[in-house]
């Protein structure tokens, strides 16, 4: 259909578990009719991956090298750890589930040898702009989605199906509860979560203005008849633009197959509630029956047997087209393979010894009325900061969370997975203003800035780190002090890890669950708002909540804070004791988030007495455990249990 490039996912690590993949054996064979006919392929590696999984990746690795792939997209820091140590041959592409979308992540991204990355779907084309320049001075490219699903939530750090069904989106298992029905909401959704599809069909010059190298279309687990047609679509299209300077303003054919209709809003950068369609079903007889104003039942079973009939025209016309295409292609032989090379041996990791110092205890807060724990408590206070960096008077000298942090010196500073923009740069401008001794942070560009500047971090649980190759990547390439390892995996996996010399490692065994974080206003279809589309006063100052219940009758917690992006949260908080004498002498420190987040979960003590219980619990006090589970109530340890 005029693809210049296709991605492609084999049967193993990559994010498409569903789809029927190909074996290693046909991969050949694909290479050379693709190669043959001026096309790339990009192999899909782009999960985490766990340590049990490290031999067979190893062994994939070294097969790979000596095919002529053109690259591979990465997820996990442990593979582009791998790659760029050892497999060095092998071209990297940045995931789009490392959701990157600030300039720190581009040049963190750029020290470990990505020469491509997809960038977050949430950007604007301003924003997509800013980025592209710094890709190219940091020789790396950039490449968008222009046409497919839109997700809720920002990719990497939605753990919805992971939490409800045990199926991981960072595992390409995504059951995709946000397409689901939930109980009719105040505004007479039932499909409160359900955005429509992106198209950016009409905006290629923006794109090619933006200085965007690569437009990419999504075609996994879709039909033949769905990806022809999109594909040539939007070839079209670019023949239109770069040999006419002009583009079509027809894209009925992209109605023509699966749709949920199309929105370009991100791009736009004009966030509204009109971006979501309350069916996730396909849009096409819909559409179909209102450009001919189909209304009564005669007309729309009509306009229903209309679309059948021209679907089942267009899929035969399609199918003898490629037939016709494929008979003039030549497939024979294999690809020429690199010159023959002996395997690649990746050292065995040692085993540090266990540590000899008790476990300590962090917590988390974030509001100011929590200070009075710097005094009464000795763990260690970390304090959240916001989506919003851009507050008047923010990166003053003299700003509220610059002053709190100079006046209380024993706060770690806790940076969100999400800082676009300004936002990010406000961000980077109040670390040099603080100058903390230590951070966590869940943003990779935070941590860039922090290593530059020789700032002691911590990576925080939403970066996903699930083997001991993620923890050396970060340790060797960003002098990482130390890392939490993901609440995604269960306690078998957790044991397989090891843990790098003077490294610390962290795990959570009470927080509220999120379930997923989104640019989107997550209020509109649920309890309403006066405004249409959100604007930068939304995000600085809206502060609602909410709840849509699924029909399993299961609560989810929609949270919208001054600062921050929308937020999803679990109905029942994470509590997991058994982790701290299950695998004893791994961990440096048990952290727990004591943050005003409300769901179903109820705790009966104040914090400071809640902080003792725990510390009671690493200290080897026999009752509290149950005291906790007594106190603490209801809660769940479910991913610890089922792992991914």
């Amino acid at each position: 259909a005029g693809a210049d490039a296709v991605y492609c996912g084999l049967n193993k690590f990559n994010a498409r578990n569903r789809a029927t993949n190909i074996n290693f054996e046909d991969l050949n064979g694909i290479l050379n009719l693709a190669h043959q006919n001026n096309c790339k392929v990009f192999l899909t590696l782009n999960i985490i991956i766990v340590g049990s999984e490290i031999p067979a990746l190893i062994r994939l690795l070294n097969k790979l090298v000596k095919t002529r792939i053109d690259g591979v997209i990465v997820q996990d820091f442990g593979l582009f750890y791998l790659l760029s140590k050892y497999f060095k041959g092998i071209e990297i592409h940045a995931s789009a589930q490392l959701t990157t979308h600030n300039e720190g992540q581009i040049k963190f991204l750029s020290k470990l040898a990505a020469t491509r990355v997809n960038l977050a779907r949430e950007l604007n084309i301003c924003e997509i702009k800013a980025l592209t320049l710094t890709g190219h001075k940091h020789n790396i490219s950039t490449e968008i989605f222009v046409h497919g699903s839109y997700c809720i939530s920002f990719s990497g750090i939605c753990y919805m199906s992971s939490v409800h069904g045990g199926k991981s989106g960072n595992r390409g298992r995504c059951s995709q509860p946000c397409r689901d029905r939930y109980l009719t909401t105040q505004q007479g959704k039932n499909f409160p979560l359900n955005l429509k599809d992106n198209s950016a069909y009409f905006d290629l010059r923006q794109i090619s203005d933006a200085g965007v190298d690569s437009i990419k279309i999504e075609g996994r687990i879709k039909k033949f008849d769905y990806v022809y047609t999109v594909v040539n679509c939007w070839k079209k299209q670019i023949r239109n633009f770069y040999h006419q300077n002009r583009l079509s303003n027809d894209n009925s054919d992209l109605y023509k197959v699966f749709n949920r209709d199309f929105s370009n809003a991100y791009l736009k950068g004009d966030i509204h509630k009109h971006m979501f369609i309350d069916n996730p079903r396909d849009n096409s007889i819909k559409h179909l029956c209102d450009i001919n104003k189909y209304s009564t039942n005669k007309e729309l079973a009509k306009g229903k047997i209309e679309y059948y009939e021209q679907k089942e025209a267009s899929a035969t016309n399609i199918k003898n087209k490629i037939k016709r295409i494929l008979s003039a292609l030549s497939s024979t032989g294999l690809a020429g393979t690199k010159e023959i090379v002996d395997p690649i041996d990746v050292p065995f990791l040692k085993k540090p010894g266990p540590l000899k110092n008790k476990p300590a205890l962090c917590v988390l807060i974030s509001s100011q009325k929590d200070l009075v724990l710097c005094n009464k408590t000795s763990a260690k206070l970390f304090f959240q900061l916001p989506n919003c960096f851009k507050k008047k008077g923010f990166i003053n000298e003299h700003s509220e969370f610059i002053d709190l942090f100079l006046k209380n010196k024993k706060l770690i500073p806790w940076f969100p997975s999400v800082l676009i923009g300004e936002n990010y740069t406000a961000a980077v401008k109040f670390l040099k203003q603080v100058q903390p001794k230590l951070i966590v942070t869940n943003n990779t560009g935070i941590a860039y800035e922090a290593w530059k500047r020789k700032i002691p971090w911590i990576a925080g649980p939403y970066l996903n780190i699930v083997n001991s190759f993620s923890l050396l990547c970060l340790k060797e390439n960003f002098n990482c002090y130390g890392a939490f390892i993901s609440n995604e995996i269960s306690k078998h996996q957790i044991k397989s890890i090891i843990r790098p010399e003077n490294f610390k490692l962290y795990y959570s065994i009470y927080h509220p669950i999120l379930l997923l974080s989104s640019r989107q206003c997550l209020l509109h279809q649920v309890i309403g708002c006066e405004k249409t589309t959100i604007d930068e006063d939304c995000i600085q100052t809206c502060n609602k909540s909410s709840s849509i219940t699924n029909l399993k009758k299961v609560s989810l917690f929609i949270k919208k804070t001054k600062g921050n992006y929308h937020r999803i949260y679990n109905n029942h908080n994470f509590l997991n004791t058994d982790i701290v004498t299950y695998v004893p002498g791994i961990f440096s420190s048990f952290f727990i988030d004591l943050r005003d987040v409300k769901t179903e979960t109820k705790i009966d003590m104040d914090k400071l007495k809640i902080i003792t219980l725990f510390e009671n619990l690493l200290n080897g006090n026999p009752d509290s455990k149950n005291k906790l589970k007594q106190i603490i109530h209801p809660t769940t340890n479910g991913q610890y249990r089922k792992g991914i």
